[in-house]
């Protein structure tokens, strides 16, 4: 799969506080192709990784107290990032729906169904970016008509 496809450039940050689902998610990562990521055990480190560089994907762990402040500042930082938040089933969903750009996984994580939200959050974006591109070039061209 590697190099395949354009997705591959994706910039995502893993954000949680289990060894095992880091590894998990950097083994699911690396087999989709894509080689910028980085893993990260505290919103601190988080947030210290995104003023590095701008992610594209935010996948992170609800049980963080100030997950919210994560996100806001993810969202700050970079409109266009697009989230999947990771929670246990019994957790109730809070307000979560107030972001846009977010999906939902349960823990434990399903491979096929995180491989599958992973691609789409990717595709979105890179979808939302070809729409940008797009409409500028319009706006150029209409520009250049005047």
């Amino acid at each position: 799969m590697k190099g395949k496809d354009s997705a591959c450039k994706a910039r995502i940050l893993v954000v949680d506080r289990d060894d095992w689902c880091r590894q998990f998610l950097s083994s699911v990562i690396k087999l989709l192709g894509f080689e910028d990521f980085r893993l990260v055990d505290s919103v601190a480190e988080a947030l210290e990784a995104m003023q590095e560089c701008a992610f594209d994907l935010l996948i992170a762990d609800l049980k963080f107290p100030d997950y919210r402040r994560l996100l806001e500042d993810a969202r700050h930082r970079n409109p266009a990032t697009r989230f999947i938040l990771m929670m246990q089933q019994r957790v109730y969903r809070e307000q979560i729906v107030y972001l846009e750009q977010v999906d939902i996984v349960y823990k434990p994580l399903s491979m096929d169904e995180i491989i599958r939200k992973i691609r789409y959050a990717i595709h979105q974006k890179n979808l939302r970016q070809a729409e940008e591109e797009l409409r500028r070039l319009k706006q150029e061209t209409f520009r250049r008509l005047d």
